[in-house]
Parts: structure tokens; sequence; C-alpha cells
């Protein structure tokens, strides 16, 4: 019930799979060219970076690869790892989003008795926050593990021979230039989860018989159940913001070294 339809995550376009049901009804347009995606990424200080890289040589000593790759896929599976861990309580190991806290934030709100749209938006805000909390720290801990394992392989690609040295300085700018306004874009798709998980909390309360006896919450929290799929949305996100960071670093590896990490 409700907008969003649950779809796997893509291997090749993780983020645009991951945030595929949020895009199906916006107005149909001409499709973007990636160039034009780029330019909204850049932020000032990125772009003049970016372009101070572009006009100065790299350097380039030629050095062998020394087990790096190894030594790199070994940290990146640990952040897959990481990455693929269900969101739920750090203290407790509970869900974020059981029956229990379903029923008890809703009777607070006065839903069912009280069926306004104000109050049921007021809940589910309740409701979302500490699992958009959780999303968010889990995305920033699987980028800070692909940051550093970016940061082991940098050497070594610099090192590898001219080709290499400048698909690093190029990708390390354009990664510096990109950071913040793709963590804005992580961050609203996140948000639009939240209004999703609103707008189909409001359905299924207005949906209830009057009078309702017995919230069904436990009908809502398991699996197959609407509220049980948000929680499954927001965890497709956070593996595919993962998804895309490993696949920048193969991409980047497998141009400079002739060999992907994956």
């Amino acid at each position: 019930m409700g907008p969003l339809q649950h779809r796997p995550v893509s291997i090749r376009r993780p983020l645009s799979s991951a945030t595929a049901a949020l895009r199906a009804a916006a107005p149909a347009g001409r499709p973007r060219h990636g160039a034009e995606l780029l330019v909204d990424l850049l932020d000032f200080e990125g772009s003049v970076a970016l372009a101070h890289v572009l006009a100065s040589p790299p350097l380039s000593p030629l050095t062998p690869l020394a087990g790096a790759l190894a030594r790199v896929r070994r940290q990146l599976a640990e952040a897959e790892q990481d990455a693929r861990r269900p969101l739920r309580d750090p203290h407790t190991g509970a869900s974020l989003l059981s029956a229990e806290r379903v029923a008890s934030v809703l009777e607070r709100a006065g839903v069912p008795a009280a069926r306004s749209k104000k109050a049921i938006e007021a809940a589910a805000r309740e409701l979302f926050a500490p699992l958009e909390a959780r999303a968010l720290k889990r995305i920033g801990s699987s980028r800070r593990l692909v940051a550093e394992a970016r940061r082991d392989l940098g050497p070594t690609i610099a090192t590898s021979g001219p080709h290499g040295a400048r698909l690093e300085q190029l990708d390390a700018a354009l990664t510096a230039a990109t950071a913040q306004r793709a963590e804005a874009l992580v961050t609203r798709a996140l948000g639009a989860l939240g209004d999703a998980l609103a707008a189909d909390l409001e359905q299924a309360v207005l949906a209830l018989p009057r009078p309702c006896l017995e919230l069904p919450a436990a009908e809502w929290t398991e699996p197959g159940g609407f509220i049980a799929e948000h929680v499954a949305r927001c965890e497709g996100l956070v593996l595919a913001s993962f998804l895309h960071e490993r696949a920048r670093l193969d991409m980047l590896a497998h141009s400079a070294l002739g060999e992907g990490l994956v």
C-alpha cells in the first residue's frame, strides 16, 4: 500500500535502483546527461580545486602493487558486512520500528481515536526519526571505511605510471568536490522515505474500522507489512550508498591497475 514499491538493489547502479521508487511519481522529462549531474554536485571550492588539478601534471614514480589490492579487498569486505547489517537499536538489538513501539507512539498521539492528518504525521515523524538517524550513521560509517580503503590504495595507483597517477589525481579532486552535495542527496532520499512512511501510515490508519479496539501494529511490522517494507527500503539505501562508493573505487583500480576489487 502506498506509492513506493520495493525493488532489489542493482549492482551496476545501486543508488539509482534504491531510489527508483521515489522517482516514480516525479514528472517525466528529458533524461539528464551525466555531465549535468556532475555540475549539480560540484560546490564552488570543489570546482576551483578540480580546475587546478586539471591544469597541473601529476608526479608518477613507479612502484609495485605490493599486496595493496588484497589489503583493500579485505577492507571493502568488512565495509560491506557493516552495510548489510539490519538497522536496529544499537543498545538492545531490537527493531527500531517494533509493533510495541508503533502501537505506543500512535496511542500517545491519540490514534486511532483521533484520525487527524496532523496527529498521524507527528506520529510518523517520531517513529521514523531513530531509523533515519541510524541509517545516516551507518552510511557515514560505510563511507569512512571505503574512504580509508581509497587512501590506502591511492599511493599505489598514483605511482603505477603516468596514466594511473592522472586518474588518481582526478578521482581525488572529484571526490572532494562532490562530497557535500552527494551527502545531501542521500539525506534527501531518506527524508523522502520518511514522507512515504507517513503517507502509508495515514492510509492504513484511515482504513481502520470504527471503533478500533486494537491497532494491527504486529501485522504492519512483520515481514510483508508496510512498515517492515519501509525499514527494508532504508536498509536498501544504506547498502546502495556503499555499493556506489565501492564501484567508484573498483573502476579506479580497474582503469589504473588493470585489476578490479570485486
